[in-house]
């Protein structure tokens, strides 16, 4: 299959989902009777509006269209199950959706494609300044990164700079920790609420690098795509939960191969591909190195430890 061609597909179906959230977005308003806000959660932490799901059924719309043989699987409203196709395209139609219902520009539509089980296709639209509704990034496997359709220069840091601005969760300090001297070298911190946002902001070289606590795959298959073209590189966290993470065993990062992992045709299911992915390290080639050992799990209390001891 050519790539590059579903590249352009989905950069085209991201331009398109950009257009409908500038329909709803209010800047400066604290109006949002017309977006419907929903919650999928007990806690009314997870919301969802109008915006969400009509981006959803448009782009579905589209895709199925041009490529019935493919599979969707989306954040809101779709309920796929059974076995995958090995091409999935993955949406999220909006990614920072509480940003989004107060006023705050910042958040993404992601549209990400991987074949059996690794991302070969990204488009990711962003409000941007001066870009009426913004901008879309997007890259295909062995194509490099594009803006608007406009090539992109490779922009390869020499050092890090720990001035440059990173990008962390707001559970950074619950469940990792900076070693050493790098805790006050790390950088900047800026907080985006929009995990696709900030994968952008990385791919951009806006920002030196972003820590993603865990998320799912429509918040990060666009987003890795691009950021590998870009020249960037992505891993994972190998302690991230059970006993060696109890025993404060260090974050041990290694390269992503695949974000679902193993993929067997006609047997992987779409439910497999709805679990939490691990916690992801995003940087520029060449200074992953100096930042990925310097980030390491935070030590469980004796209280955490108890808990986890008498859940098993």
């Amino acid at each position: 299959m050519d790539w590059h061609e579903v590249e352009l597909d989905a950069a085209k179906f991201a331009s398109k989902a950009g257009e409908i959230l500038k329909q709803y977005f209010l800047p400066h308003s604290s109006v949002v009777d017309h977006l419907d806000v929903q919650f999928k959660d007990n806690d009314n932490s997870d919301p969802v509006t109008l915006a969400d799901t009509a981006i959803q059924e448009v782009l579905s719309k589209y895709i199925s269209e041009l490529y019935p043989e493919h599979g969707i699987l989306g954040e809101e409203g779709l309920k796929e199950v059974g076995p995958a196709p090995d091409v999935v395209w993955i949406i999220d139609p909006l990614d920072g959706t509480r940003n989004f219902i107060h006023g705050l520009p910042l958040f993404a539509c992601s549209i990400g494609v991987l074949y059996k089980g690794t991302p070969v296709v990204g488009a990711i639209f962003i409000p941007w300044p001066m870009s009426d509704p913004g901008i879309v990034l997007h890259a295909s496997v062995g194509n490099g990164f594009r803006i608007d359709n406009e090539l992109v220069a490779e922009r390869k840091p020499s050092k890090f700079d720990p001035n440059g601005l990173i990008t962390l969760p707001g559970s950074f300090s619950s469940n990792f920790k900076f070693e050493g001297k790098f805790s006050g070298k790390s950088g900047e911190l800026r907080m985006g609420g929009s995990i696709a946002y900030e994968m952008a902001l990385v791919a951009m070289g806006i920002t030196q690098y972003a820590v993603i606590s865990s998320a799912y795959l429509w918040d990060i298959a666009a987003g890795v795509c691009i950021i590998r073209e870009s020249g960037g590189q992505a891993v994972v966290g190998t302690s991230t939960s059970g006993f060696s993470a109890a025993l404060n065993k260090p974050e041990l990062w290694q390269e992503l191969a695949g974000l679902v992992n193993p993929w067997v045709s006609a047997e992987t299911t779409y439910e497999n591909m709805g679990k939490r992915t691990q916690p992801m390290l995003v940087a520029h080639s060449s200074i992953l190195d100096e930042i990925s050992p310097n980030i390491g799990r935070k030590a469980f209390s004796m209280k955490k430890l108890s808990k986890f001891l008498f859940s098993v």
